[in-house]
């Protein structure tokens, strides 16, 4: 039994170290830092109840203390490895249309994306409406994207294509929308 559980462990812990150097590059995003230095802080505790463990004489009550330190390690390795595979995904659709200088090549994949359903939202400014984006995705399916200040105006013409969409076919806009939320 004591090897088994030794090499259940190791295994929980090395894994748990892997995801932990694996996320290393979302550090300084979303207070993620500090998850990753809790995560750091319960794998070497659960790798030192492991020797503990070794040492000991079948300690239960030790043994699953450090199953569950390295268990919730994971569970933070894993929340903060999901949250950088979306981040990356949406940073790949960004890429895409960042490629695109000019209103025709945003006609274009407008076309592209509304024959697919993947209609865009590029929101611009210091402020991002998260009301508005969530009505947008849940109601219209539109996803929306925060760019910050920097307006550029291949995807201003994206977003007029968008305005003129939700005209003809949900006799609405995005201002309208907006007014909406704020009567509410």
């Amino acid at each position: 039994m004591k090897l088994k559980t030794s090499i259940i462990i190791s295994i929980l812990s090395s894994l748990g170290i892997y995801l932990l150097f694996s996320n290393s590059d979302v550090r300084n995003i979303n207070n993620f830092n500090l998850l990753l230095n809790i995560s750091a802080i319960l794998i070497v505790i659960g790798i030192i109840g492991f020797i503990i463990y070794l040492i000991a004489k079948e300690s239960r009550k030790i043994k699953n203390i450090t199953i569950g330190l390295v268990f919730i390690s994971l569970a933070i390795n894993s929340y903060v490895g999901f949250y950088k595979y979306q981040m990356n995904k949406r940073n790949k659709i960004l890429s895409e249309y960042y490629e695109l200088k000019t209103c025709k090549e945003m006609e274009t994949r407008f076309a592209s994306d509304l024959k697919k359903g993947e209609i865009k939202y590029f929101f611009f400014g210091i402020g991002y409406d998260t009301e508005l984006a969530k009505i947008l995705d849940d109601k219209y399916k539109i996803e929306t994207f925060g760019m910050g200040c920097m307006i550029q105006s291949e995807m201003i013409c994206y977003n007029e294509l968008v305005d003129k969409f939700l005209k003809e076919k949900y006799s609405n806009s995005i201002n309208g929308i907006y007014k909406e939320i704020r009567i509410e």
